[in-house]
């Protein structure tokens, strides 16, 4: 098993450990702090991923919220399995969304939205360590999305979800920023 593979066995079981209740009130802390981040504030079209997990940071409450601040929001749907790809589509209502690939949900009309126009992206962690190195669920469909991409990334996180140290291949593509339910973590890792 590598060293991946053993991280995110590690981390899933506490994920799993938490109540639904207290996934919801970390989420809440989580938010809390990432709409101090200015890279948020100051964003007028927000790219994030749909939580569709057991007890993952909620992004439907994000969605709901930044909504309420007049931000735009784009969402990921997958468009070729075989590559591995992603494209990015803008949400109008949360009530729009239906059941994906891999049981995570998506608009129920592509409306397609140049990369160029996201200020922020907002992507999903199993673990992150503090230089921004991250494990999802290891299909690579975020590396590829966010290879070419320049504007800030950002991982939402528990606390217990960071690791000392994550071995990196050349295809990762690392985080800005770590927001967690108790801190702001500025990686520095694309500079």
């Amino acid at each position: 098993m590598s060293q991946k593979e053993k991280i995110r066995k590690t981390v899933l079981k506490l994920r799993e450990q938490i109540t639904e209740d207290e996934a919801v009130q970390r989420s809440k802390l989580v938010l809390t702090h990432l709409e101090n981040l200015p890279e948020y504030r100051n964003a007028g079209l927000v790219h994030t991923y749909i939580a569709s997990k057991p007890n993952e940071v909620d992004t439907i409450m994000l969605i709901a919220r930044s909504f309420a601040r007049g931000k735009r929001i784009a969402v990921p749907v997958i468009t070729d399995k075989k590559e591995r790809k992603i494209d990015t589509s803008e949400l109008m209502n949360i009530g729009d969304l239906t059941e994906g690939p891999f049981n995570i949900k998506e608009p129920k009309v592509f409306s397609p939205v140049p990369l160029e126009e996201v200020d922020l992206f907002i992507v999903p962690v199993i673990a992150v360590d503090k230089t921004g190195n991250r494990i999802g669920w290891g299909f690579g469909y975020y590396d590829n999305f966010l290879r070419s991409q320049h504007k800030p990334i950002v991982a939402l996180a528990y606390n217990f979800q960071i690791v000392d140290n994550i071995e990196v291949s050349d295809t990762d593509v690392k985080v800005d920023y770590i927001i967690t339910e108790n801190e702001i973590i500025k990686t520095n890792a694309r500079k």
